[in-house]
């Protein structure tokens, strides 16, 4: 591995399989949802179809949805889904309907609503599959201009967080060292001291040694040579919003070993897997000794990303999947307070302090994209209390 220019990714561990892992090239994809057109940070649940369906199971005399009936009988949606983290892409699916991260996360949830003996298909179309596929290979595309993938065998979830860790640590260092240009570089957090622990990985930082800046910036690919519609841009302005957050909370110290370790269940004391300590001495200076631990790794690369500044302005890109045009740059500045506004709502959902919602009338043509829009209680649910509004 050349020391600066490579980037190592861990899939989520598979604890019925062998403790060793290898490291998937494209796991960038994790962190870079755009609906309709960009990848998925992760593949539609399988659906294994249940024999004892029922028709619809929404309750007229009350505003309480059945799926979230459904859910109060396990928990939260955070104890449910998302036990120890959750990523910056589902809180980007939820800005655009809540509704339908929920029927992505719980797909049984919908199938209850299936008219018995009907058969069920919540498959994406080739097209949209096609789509994501296509933007995931233009987001390897440009992180291969800079780094390199390599393959890591992980022994422990301490190992595998390790690895995301030393990402992050070769973006700091290369900074540090008069680099410009970093891409996929992992970020985490409890954002605005929420408990709700989340990781994210940032397309690109573009850093100014000169004026000691860091501006952040996510690439979106699309079908479309036409600009996204406003509320399009506003999932996306979110997305990058928060990634930003989560950084700035990394460089003003606001991450803590405890909190890591509390909520990833990690051992700070567990010891390093021997191939992952070979990364770490390509990116230390220091005795390697004193980072044979996922504790001390932690502490190290906490110490050193507070040598950033916080970033600032953020921009979101767009580009046409075929020839790669251009077709739109959008340039703001990071507004923690409508940030925090709308992450503290999310958070409540996720904590099961308030029931799912999905979109509002005037963005009913979201559901036209939408592959659970058939089942979808929330579309009749409006059009119950529309149809109410009207008789009165």
């Amino acid at each position: 591995m050349a020391t600066g220019n490579g980037i190592m990714h861990v899939p989520e561990k598979d604890e019925t399989e062998a403790d060793t892992l290898v490291i998937a090239q494209n796991s960038s994809a994790q962190d870079s949802f755009d609906f309709g057109s960009d990848t998925d940070e992760e593949e539609l649940v399988k659906i294994d179809y249940v024999e004892e369906v029922r028709g619809p199971l929404h309750n007229s005399s009350t505003d309480t949805l059945e799926c979230d009936l459904v859910i109060q009988t396990s928990g939260t949606p955070k104890t449910q889904f998302r036990p120890r983290y959750l990523i910056v892409s589902d809180f980007a699916k939820q800005h655009w309907c809540e509704m339908q991260l929920l029927y992505s996360l719980a797909p049984e949830i919908i199938l209850l609503r299936a008219v018995p003996g009907e058969e069920v298909k919540l498959e994406e179309s080739e097209t949209s599959k096609a789509a994501k596929g296509r933007g995931s290979d233009i987001h390897l595309e440009r992180e291969l201009e800079v780094q390199v993938p390599v393959e890591v065998i992980v022994e422990t979830q301490e190992d595998k967080w390790a690895v995301k860790l030393i990402n992050l640590q070769q973006a700091v260092l290369a900074f540090c060292r008069g680099q410009r240009l970093a891409r996929e570089v992992p970020v985490f957090g409890c954002p605005f001291g929420e408990d709700i622990f989340v990781f994210g990985i940032i397309d690109e930082l573009c850093y100014d040694p000169d004026r000691h800046e860091v501006e952040i910036s996510e690439l979106k690919t699309r079908r479309s040579a036409h600009p996204p519609k406003k509320k399009q841009q506003d999932k996306d302005k979110y997305q990058v919003n928060l990634y930003a957050q989560l950084f700035n909370e990394l460089v003003l110290g606001s991450v803590n070993k405890s909190m890591v370790a509390s909520h990833l269940g990690l051992n700070l004391d567990t010891k390093l897997s021997s191939s992952v300590m070979e990364h770490v001495r390509d990116v230390t200076t220091g005795d390697v000794s004193e980072v044979c631990t996922f504790g001390h790794l932690l502490e190290t690369v906490l110490s050193q990303v507070q040598s950033l500044c916080c970033i600032k302005r953020s921009r979101v890109e767009y580009i046409q999947q075929d020839d790669k045009s251009e077709i739109l740059v959008l340039d703001f500045l990071l507004d923690s307070d409508s940030l925090r506004h709308m992450f503290m709502e999310q958070c409540r959902w996720w904590h099961g302090e308030r029931g799912t919602t999905g979109v509002d009338i005037e963005d009913c043509w979201k559901c036209e994209h939408c592959q659970f829009a058939p089942l979808c209680e929330w579309r009749d649910f409006m059009a119950e209390k529309l149809s109410k509004g009207k008789k009165k």
